[in-house]
């Protein structure tokens, strides 16, 4: 996450000095250019790219957990890294938060994956890698847990709690020793709040205008994700007009936006229309993102309801420490509407200001624009929404998720493992084992037999010579091959869980499958065994 921000910043304070958001700083013509430049830049990489590594962003890690196990290829990654940081140095009106979680979601899985662990080990550490993304961007390690429950597993898993808030630690402390304290908003703690009528009047315009916002945010987003199918220099070109355009007679809202926020609450910054910023601010953003711009959309909407929050203040004639305090409430509401991770939006507010004291007043403003654009206007998040404009799945059902959750050791069975001819002691012996299977090779070829199968032929001794019987020096071998009949059996790799073993067995119809536990060892598992232990586990 360090290496991320100084690819993005470096480049940026280089250009427009300690401020590195401070983009209206810069002459018209430097605006303009950054914005063009970066816009055709990414249209260049994106036109070479392949169609598969388009696909960025958190929407992209929620898709991955829900169909492909959590295994998030490294290649859309790097081209995430990259095309974020073109996007921030250039001035567009995107994100680094969202870029940050697929980078730590990758990170998570690749671990998993190396660790060869089950499924419910990839999707710890998957969650750790988002919780400490966030972490490391905001240092907020609470509400990184919150927002990986919230936001990308859409529901609190309590089994994943301790390792996630581990990594949100960690991720804090070393974002906090390498980049130093990120006071992006310069906002002091808040002493003390005085819950007056006033106040709530207040903060019900606030969620008002918050909710205004947000379905203006998500409705521009769904009315421009029909243009999916237009080209990239075509999508990628019209964002970098429109773009141009503003960076001409409005540049505040260029780049993230943290700086713009900043100015206001410390008087160093008068717009002429702070109203006519937010709602261009909001309608940009969601341009941007809506037509395939790879950023994210968390810190701008932050922004976004940091600077309506602002406003209503400035309505009510409130002093310069009710604008604080009405920043935060319009970042928590706005974080919380069209994110609907109302807890993620609550800790990361007491977390930023080290105070309890805007518990009460965000409560409000955050529920409230909860209930109102899921009743009104019947909108979920947006990651949810634009999964179920693909056609895709934001959750798993109970039956999936208790199936990824379980490996194979409880429906697996051990076996013998014996060559295709074996001495007589040696079968004799089988008596006295507990394994019921035994497995044995033919050529390549793995031959399944039960352990009882094997005495009654021996049995047959008793009759007379058998044909499988094999003379090799002075020791006496049974032939398994000719001695009983043996089903054969296909090998495979274990599965990371259940729901992958199951799914071996609905495409392939076979009764059984030897799974590899060593290089040297096997346990079977039956379809039968399995339906068992599901029916089982319904009762």
């Amino acid at each position: 996450m360090a290496f991320f921000y100084a690819v993005i910043y470096l480049p940026s304070r280089y250009w427009i000095g300690e401020d590195f958001d401070s983009f209206e700083s810069l002459p018209v013509e430097w605006r303009v250019g950054l914005v063009l430049a970066g816009s055709v830049v990414l249209a260049i990489i994106f036109s070479l790219l392949p169609s598969r590594l388009h696909k960025v962003g958190v929407p992209y890690v929620v898709e991955r957990l829900n169909y492909h196990n959590g295994n998030l290829p490294i290649w859309n990654a790097v081209v995430q890294f990259f095309s974020a940081a073109i996007g921030l140095i250039s001035g567009l009106s995107i994100g680094k938060e969202g870029p940050a979680v697929h980078l730590g979601a990758t990170l998570g899985g690749y671990l998993a994956e190396k660790a060869k662990l089950p499924q419910y080990g990839v999707e710890t550490l998957l969650a750790c890698g988002v919780a400490g993304a966030i972490s490391a961007v905001f240092q907020t390690p609470l509400a990184g847990v919150l927002f990986a429950f919230e936001v990308i597993f859409l529901e609190y898993r309590q089994q994943y709690v301790l390792p996630v808030l581990l990594s949100s630690v960690i991720a804090t402390l070393i974002s906090h020793n390498l980049i130093g304290p990120l006071d992006v908003f310069s906002i002091e703690s808040i002493s003390s709040v005085s819950l007056s009528l006033d106040l709530f009047y207040a903060c019900f315009a606030l969620v008002a205008f918050i909710v205004f916002l947000s379905a203006l945010f998500l409705h521009t987003q769904k009315s421009l994700w029909r243009l999916s199918g237009l080209s990239v220099w075509a999508r990628f070109l019209f964002v970098a007009l429109v773009t141009s355009v503003l960076a001409i007679y409005l540049p505040e809202v260029l780049g993230s936006g943290y700086l713009s926020l900043t100015r206001l609450l410390s008087g160093d910054l008068i717009v002429y229309s702070l109203f006519l910023l937010i709602i261009v601010k909001t309608v940009l953003t969601a341009f941007t993102i809506g037509l395939g711009i790879p950023g994210g959309m968390i810190g701008p909407t932050f922004i976004i309801g940091g600077l309506a929050g602002i406003q209503v203040a400035l309505i009510f004639d409130n002093n310069e420490a009710d604008m604080v305090l009405f920043a935060l409430l319009g970042m928590a509401a706005m974080m919380a509407a069209c994110f609907q991770a109302p807890l993620t939006a609550l800790v990361a507010i007491i977390e930023m200001t080290h105070s309890s004291s805007v518990i009460v007043p965000a409560l409000f403003v955050v529920v409230l624009a909860c209930l109102l654009m899921r009743v009104f206007f019947h909108q979920e998040s947006v990651f949810v929404e634009r999964l179920s404009y693909m056609g895709m799945s934001s959750t798993v059902s109970p039956f999936q998720r208790y199936l990824r959750h379980h490996t194979v050791k409880p429906v697996a069975e051990d076996v013998l493992f014996l060559p295709q001819y074996v001495p007589i002691e040696q079968v004799k012996d089988l008596a006295s084992s507990m394994i019921d299977y035994v497995v044995f090779k033919i050529g390549n070829e793995h031959h399944l037999v039960r352990r009882v199968a094997i005495l009654d032929a021996l049995s047959k001794l008793d009759q007379g010579p058998q044909l499988w019987l094999a003379a090799e020096g002075d020791s006496v071998k049974m032939d398994l091959s000719l001695a009983l009949e043996s089903t054969f059996v296909p090998v495979i790799d274990e599965p990371s869980s259940l729901e992958q073993m199951l799914g071996w067995f609905q495409k392939h119809g076979l009764p059984e499958v030897l799974v590899t536990v060593t290089a040297s060892s096997f346990s079977l598992v039956s379809r039968n065994r399995l339906d068992q232990f599901l029916l089982k586990s319904d009762q």
